[in-house]
């Protein structure tokens, strides 16, 4: 007789993790552990499964049997609203098909919470307002939420996210098509959510170099399988990077914080 637990002193642990879409899989025997509080990105080229990885981790496609666990117990055994409560996702498509305020949309991280037939309460206004203070978009409250910028989006998203109260934050490409300055904005967010409330965040990310600035260790997939996984300075090595990437490329330090630049070079 299998058991529904799994002992590892990880949040959040995948034990041979394979899954399929269609007939190819997308993920292929993946074991890894998310301790708490950690500041971890997952990196690795276009298709390498990524985004499906966090989607497994969040519950939000259903894993199989006795391959993902949250706090030693399997995923499948949760109740939806158990872990909307205790897990955070945070896509990378941000439309909404209605046209909602952004109050709205910060409130419906407190949706867990209510019953069926209960409406939001002063608390959960309270909580949504600290929220939309804590990421800078309390002055957008009454505006729709479709009618403000990408950077300004994905801060709600994330204000949502901290209005739920999670232990667990999942972002799939948080800085995307974002410029710079956004892209700085979040991810400070973000740390400081990791350094003073010890959220445990995974972030699916494409720039190695502010995988490096921000996160604490790095997840490396190839094809589906865990090709390395440590600290940035020890996955993000040139030999490393060009069998996985496939490309020629440089790597230089910034002397201030230790983060690695990844520049292709010129082929």
């Amino acid at each position: 007789m299998t058991t529904a637990t799994h002992t590892s002193s990880a949040m959040i642990a995948t034990k041979g993790l394979t899954f399929a879409y269609a007939e190819d899989p997308v993920l292929r025997d993946v074991s890894l552990n998310f301790q708490a509080g950690e500041f971890t990105g997952v990196i690795g080229p276009n298709g390498s499964g990524k985004s499906t990885l966090l989607k497994l981790i969040g519950g939000i496609l259903p894993s199989p049997s006795e391959t993902v666990f949250f706090k030693n117990r399997e995923l499948n055994r949760y109740r939806k609203k158990d872990l909307a409560i205790s897990i955070a996702w945070i896509p990378q498509e941000k439309q909404i098909a209605f046209s909602f305020k952004v109050i709205d949309i910060v409130l419906m991280g407190r949706h867990p919470y209510l019953s069926p037939l209960s409406f939001e309460g002063e608390d959960d206004y309270q909580i949504a307002q600290a929220a939309m203070k804590q990421t800078q978009v309390l002055e957008f409250a009454d505006r729709s939420f479709n009618e403000i910028s990408g950077g300004e989006k994905q801060r709600v998203m994330i204000a949502s996210a901290i209005s739920q109260k999670p232990e667990v934050m999942l972002l799939d490409e948080p800085t995307s098509a974002l410029d710079i300055k956004y892209q700085i904005e979040i991810l400070n967010i973000l740390r400081q959510l990791n350094e003073r409330e010890n959220k445990s965040l995974i972030l699916a990310m494409h720039d190695l170099h502010l995988a490096s600035k921000f996160c604490k260790r790095l997840v490396l997939l190839k094809e589906g399988q865990v090709f390395c996984e440590g600290p940035p300075a020890e996955v993000l090595q040139k030999e490393i990077l060009e069998e996985v990437y496939e490309v020629k490329v440089k790597i230089f330090k910034d002397d201030e914080d230790g983060s690695l630049l990844v520049v292709p070079e010129r082929l």
